[in-house]
């Protein structure tokens, strides 16, 4: 049932008409994000973030969790898509994901600020 007070199911932003053309924007700063994440590579995590983001996100702060997190997930074996929503105006996507070394799904979501020339996160969670 959908209320019309309600916004749609899928948001996507102002990243494009649909969802294919939204995804096919955010999805590989998704991907540089997560190996980013995975490798500990704090410069290539900063080129796809908000200056407000790496102002809240130090190289040190960066390297310590990667170096508590990483190592206990291991590789990314999978991830999927379950949702984008509306996060203050921003699309907010959510994924769940599969690494090596765990046999828990982990929830990924990543957030995008909205009206920008590229996309950039401004928030990523991983649990």
């Amino acid at each position: 049932m959908n209320d019309d007070n309600q916004p749609p199911e899928d948001y996507f932003g102002c990243f494009g008409d649909n969802a294919a053309q939204a995804l096919a924007l955010l999805m590989p700063m998704v991907d540089i994000a997560l190996k980013a994440h995975e490798t500990g590579d704090y410069q290539a995590f900063r080129n796809v973030m908000t200056d407000s983001l790496a102002a809240r996100i130090t190289p040190e702060g960066f390297q310590n969790a990667y170096e508590a997190i990483a190592p206990q997930l291991g590789p990314l074996i999978s991830k999927r898509l379950v949702a984008a929503l509306n996060r203050a105006g921003s699309p907010r996507l959510l994924f769940v994901a599969r690494y090596s070394n765990t046999s828990d799904d982990i929830l990924i979501n990543i957030t995008f600020t909205n009206n920008a020339d590229t996309p950039l996160i401004n928030e990523m969670w991983i649990e």
